[in-house]
C-alpha cells in the first residue's frame, strides 16, 4: 500500500509535492506536521475521497480503505443499530448485518442499539463514526485526530482497540502521548524536508 509522487495545491497554495510513501501492511503510522502541512488532505487523497493534481496510489485492488475525519454530521434521527447496520449491509444479508452490528455495538461499549444520535454526547457521537468505519471492514483505517470530543475513557478503548487490532492504521494526532503508546512508526510531513516528509521507525519519542 502506499503512493507513488503524490502532488496536491489549492489554488495557488502548495500542500506536498511528489510525496512517494510505503505503508506496510500491519503499520500504526502516527502522522504529524505543521499546519498547513495538507495532513488531512493527504489522507483523503489515499483513500480516493480527493483526487491527487499529480502521483499514483499503489493500493493492490484487493485493499479496502476507510477516512474518519475530524468532525462529522450524522443522521440525528438515526439509531446506532441502523447506522452500523447500513455499513454492514453492503456485504452482508439483512439478518447477518443485523448480528454484526449488535456485536460491533457492544464492543464500542454501547448501552442500547436503540439510543438515537440526537441522544448521543460528543464522545459518543465519535465512537460511533469510528463504529462506522470499523463496519466497512477495511484492510487500512486512516483516522483524523480521533480523540476529538473523547473523554479519558473513550480515548483508553481507543488504544486498546488499536492496539489489539490487526489493521494497518495512519493516524493523525496532536496527543503525544497517544502517538507514544500507538505509533509503530511516526512521519512528519513537511515541505522543508527533501522528499517532503521525514519517517522514522518506532515510537514518537
Amino acid at each position: 500500500m502506499g503512493c507513488r509522487n503524490l502532488s496536491k495545491s489549492y489554488g495557488p497554495n502548495l500542500l506536498f509535492e511528489d510525496i512517494s510513501l510505503i505503508i506496510n501492511e500491519g503499520e500504526r503510522i502516527g502522522l504529524i506536521g505543521p499546519n498547513g502541512a495538507g495532513k488531512s488532505t493527504f489522507l483523503k487523497v489515499l483513500t480516493k475521497l480527493e483526487d491527487p493534481d499529480s502521483g499514483l496510489l499503489e493500493h493492490p485492488p484487493t485493499i479496502r480503505t476507510s477516512y474518519l475525519p475530524q468532525e462529522e454530521i450524522l443522521d440525528d434521527e438515526a439509531t446506532v443499530l441502523e447506522l452500523l447496520r447500513a455499513q454492514y449491509a453492503k456485504d452482508f444479508e439483512d439478518y447477518e448485518a443485523e448480528t454484526k452490528a449488535n456485536i460491533l455495538s457492544n464492543k464500542l461499549g454501547f448501552a442500547s442499539t436503540d439510543q438515537k444520535v440526537a441522544t448521543l454526547s460528543g464522545g459518543w457521537k465519535k465512537r460511533l463514526s469510528i463504529g462506522i468505519r470499523l463496519a466497512q471492514t477495511p484492510d487500512l483505517l486512516l483516522l483524523d485526530e480521533p480523540t476529538n470530543h473523547l473523554d479519558m475513557e473513550g480515548i483508553y478503548w481507543l488504544e486498546q482497540f488499536i492496539l489489539n487490532s490487526r489493521m494497518t492504521f495512519v493516524i493523525i494526532s496532536h496527543d503525544r502521548y497517544l502517538l507514544e503508546t500507538l505509533s509503530t512508526r511516526v512521519v512528519e510531513l513537511n515541505p522543508l524536508y527533501e522528499e517532503g516528509y521525514f519517517s522514522v521507525n518506532g515510537k514518537y519519542s
